[in-house]
């Protein structure tokens, strides 16, 4: 019987070194377009079937990632998994996926040290939680032997921090229903230990300072990102905040939750309250009224933390040479129905 073809034989038959087949096959290094389809031609010719394990023996990389992920039952969190399986997979990384259940009390070490032991060639952290111990998380990120890319998380020192701009994303969110004449706005935090949620609250407090309105702890209910809380929620603005003419949820499901409420109240949207949500989901488009909102670059999110990974195993980047504010993708504000103008600003 045969032995079967291995990197060597194509490199020979190639003429090019075993290098170079294994930048062709992995991705890893650009090679010249001829070299790359005589390679391949080779590759198929002979029937060779690339080893993961003789990969990394040839570039000393498992071409493993390690993500962190929890909060996947929800729209965003889960989007971006899937933007970095996308971008993963077209680059020839096989990811090794650990899911937070509990993070507010993770053990961040824990998890690290798991992840190591399969010699990944890099970690993504991209659970949107970050908790009370946050300092700590972010030494023990900090000494991780890899490299490391952070989604929706404070800037931290030494590590590469990539997000969507959530502040920005509630500022014209909110800015866009003062415009539309809207004057008393609430809204609907998600929970407090989220990034994005803290971001998101900033960006309507900056708006209502910029229109003269000092932001009241009256103004503001919190939610848990599901329907049943947006609605909850509004019971509560309704009654704290009696004036309250439209609502600035800070994702869909709670945006649509509060509009179930204000039907139930009797409340025309948005006739008597203008409401716009965050995230378009594709739901959005097709309740009634249409709902108002702010979208995220998701998968481009995901993908950008592993082409920033990538770079950074690759050794072409530096967290000292990387955009000390972070990068930030910008979202979109995407007018409908349910915050369209009714009057003019007085």
């Amino acid at each position: 019987m045969s032995k079967p073809p291995t990197i060597h034989d194509v490199a020979k038959r190639a003429q090019v070194s075993v290098s170079t087949v294994s930048n062709v096959l992995t991705g890893k290094r650009p090679v010249a377009e001829a070299t790359r389809r005589r390679v391949l031609e080779i590759v198929q010719e002979i029937g060779f079937r690339p080893n993961r394990l003789a990969q990394g023996l040839v570039s000393r990389s498992s071409q493993t990632i390690g993500v962190v992920a929890s909060g996947l039952e929800y729209f965003g969190p889960s989007r971006v998994l899937v933007g970095i399986e996308q971008e993963a997979s077209e680059r020839g990384y096989t990811l090794i996926l650990n899911l937070i259940h509990e993070p507010a009390t993770v053990d961040a070490e824990a998890v690290l040290a798991h992840l190591i032991t399969h010699q990944v060639d890099g970690i993504i952290w991209a659970s949107p939680h970050i908790g009370k111990h946050l300092e700590q998380r972010q030494e023990a990120l900090s000494r991780v032997p890899a490299p490391v890319v952070l989604i929706n998380h404070p800037n931290a020192s030494g590590l590469i921090v990539i997000d969507i701009d959530n502040q920005r994303g509630g500022y014209e969110a909110t800015r866009h229903l003062l415009a539309n004449g809207f004057q008393n706005i609430g809204l609907i935090a998600g929970p407090p230990d989220w990034h994005a949620s803290q971001m998101r609250r900033q960006g309507w407090e900056l708006a209502l300072r910029e229109a003269g309105k000092e932001p009241e702890l009256r103004q503001i209910a919190y939610g848990d990102w599901s329907p049943q809380s947006g609605e909850r929620a509004f019971y509560q603005l309704k009654a704290t905040f009696p004036e309250l003419d439209a609502v600035f949820a800070a994702n869909d499901q709670m945006a649509i939750g509060a509009l179930c409420a204000a039907a139930d109240l009797n409340l025309r949207i948005p006739e008597d309250i203008g409401i716009v949500g965050y995230d378009d989901i594709p739901e959005a488009a097709f309740i009634r009224p249409r709902l108002s909102t702010v979208r995220q670059p998701l998968l481009e999110l995901g993908r950008l933390a592993v082409q920033k990974l990538d770079a950074f195993i690759a050794g072409n980047l530096q967290p000292s040479s990387a955009n000390a504010s972070g990068d930030l993708l910008q979202p979109l504000l995407i007018v409908r129905e349910s915050s369209q103008l009714r009057r003019s600003p007085e």
